[in-house]
């Protein structure tokens, strides 16, 4: 089954939503089977890695080495890595490379979805809705959010890598608001803004100078929390 982009994406239309306020989301991105696709795939298919930051430095361990550690060992990579996230610059969630310099072939599904983002008329589309001609890429990478992971408030400005627009694509179904897991947007100065819902087979574009943040997954929320998410950038890495 080859995925494929919803036939009724107009670029002119999400374009004039995007310019009021450099970000937009595109609902029925794909067909509701893709998209449905794409979520068994993930949670079924793809090995996730948790990605987390400890000491100033950024780590991961797969499933199977979390699995390993002792509930001591957890105990202290926890605590460690909430004492980041207090100050400011912390993060825990599942990723899978589709696209970087860590990718490994993965499932198909996946690597179908990348080659959307990065075919042509997609290209394009993105140059339109954005402004930024000079978009020629689209990295991917596959997350899960788990009850406990969380990002902190940062932006996605990274010249060096010639970010221009972050995306997510949602990939979660009946997603549940109290269950936390909400892209949270804040103003320059740190307050909050408003917050969107992971709403399934809804592609979110917005400018990498949005301060944002993926807020902390309550211990409650019955399902993980999938997406597809990367930039759209003037080079591949």
């Amino acid at each position: 089954m080859d995925i494929k982009l919803n036939p009724s994406f107009d670029a002119a239309l999400v374009r004039q939503k995007y310019q009021f306020d450099n970000r937009v989301r595109v609902h029925s991105f794909l067909d509701d089977n893709d998209a449905n696709l794409l979520l068994q795939t993930l949670a079924r298919e793809t090995v996730f890695a948790s990605a987390f930051n400890v000491d100033g430095a950024n780590g991961s361990l797969t499933d199977d080495e979390m699995r390993k550690l002792t509930p001591a060992q957890v105990d202290d990579l926890q605590k460690k890595i909430y004492q980041h996230a207090s100050e400011g610059a912390g993060f825990l969630y599942g990723r899978h490379d589709i696209t970087g310099r860590d990718a490994a072939p993965g499932p198909r599904a996946l690597r179908e979805f990348a080659d959307i983002l990065n075919s042509k008329p997609m290209i394009e589309a993105v140059r339109q809705i954005s402004g930024h001609d000079d978009i020629g890429y689209a990295s991917a990478q596959a997350t899960r959010y788990l009850p406990g992971n969380f990002l902190t408030r940062h932006t996605d400005y990274h010249p060096d890598e010639g970010r221009r627009v972050a995306y997510v694509m949602n990939l979660s179904p009946e997603w549940h608001p109290d269950w936390g897991g909400m892209l949270q947007f804040y103003e320059q100065e740190g307050a909050p803004r408003d917050a969107w819902s992971p709403q399934f087979n809804t592609l979110t574009l917005f400018d990498v100078a949005h301060v944002h943040a993926v807020t902390f997954v309550a211990p409650y929320a019955k399902v993980p929390r999938f997406a597809i998410t990367g930039w759209f950038r003037t080079k591949a890495l």
